[in-house]
């Protein structure tokens, strides 16, 4: 036989099977979303994010409501100086004012008739300025009913101008008592009103 003569055997070529399809086309689709996803985080490594930092919410200043009494925002007597002024046709009204506002440890000034004779129909007045205000307060309380009004004096002293309707002084054991008596007050950096304006007693 012709096809042994040699003593050679030839085996046929095995024939390799070819891939489905459908894992050729999942395989380049899994692919092309890798280098998808590979260029959408470089691009934005790169660009940074388009969205505005969201500015941070300030947190809001503490108001909280304490009791205070007025005693503890207003002066001692014995820094309010003042003068006292007669505004009626009371003769020795001032004088005899003064002497009591001196034995209650006021630093009692000027003494005398109100300017021009001037005369207050009311209990009276006290005027002040900005540096005055505390012992306007303070002053107050020791008249009750009367009218206080700033003026714009540069000065600390404050005027008293006693009235048509004034009686007398208001002791000292009332004036401490309305002093310490405790009255609700805001307190804290958040708060509209820092210092609580101390109230006279009433007449």
């Amino acid at each position: 036989m012709s096809g042994m003569r040699d003593g050679v055997v030839r085996i046929a070529p095995r024939r390799r099977r070819r891939r489905p399809l459908w894992q050729i086309v999942a395989t380049f689709v899994l692919a092309a979303l890798v280098v998808l996803a590979l260029l959408l985080l470089v691009v934005k490594m790169f660009s940074g994010s388009s969205e505005p930092d969201a500015a941070p919410t300030p947190n809001p200043s503490p108001c909280v409501t304490v009791m205070v009494s007025p005693a503890q925002s207003l002066p001692s007597v014995s820094r309010v100086r003042v003068n006292v002024y007669n505004a009626t046709q009371t003769p020795g009204l001032a004088g005899g004012t003064a002497e009591v506002l001196r034995a209650r440890g006021f630093n009692v000034r000027d003494v005398g008739n109100a300017v021009g004779k001037r005369q207050v129909a009311s209990i009276g007045e006290i005027r002040y300025g900005p540096k005055g205000k505390p012992s306007a307060e303070l002053l107050a309380y020791y008249f009750p009913g009367i009218t206080i009004i700033p003026d714009g004096r540069s000065k600390r002293v404050v005027d008293v101008l006693l009235g048509e309707q004034f009686t007398s002084v208001l002791d000292d054991a009332t004036v401490a008592a309305t002093k310490a008596s405790p009255t609700p007050s805001p307190s804290g950096p958040g708060c509209a009103t820092i210092r609580p304006t101390a109230t006279p007693a009433a007449g």
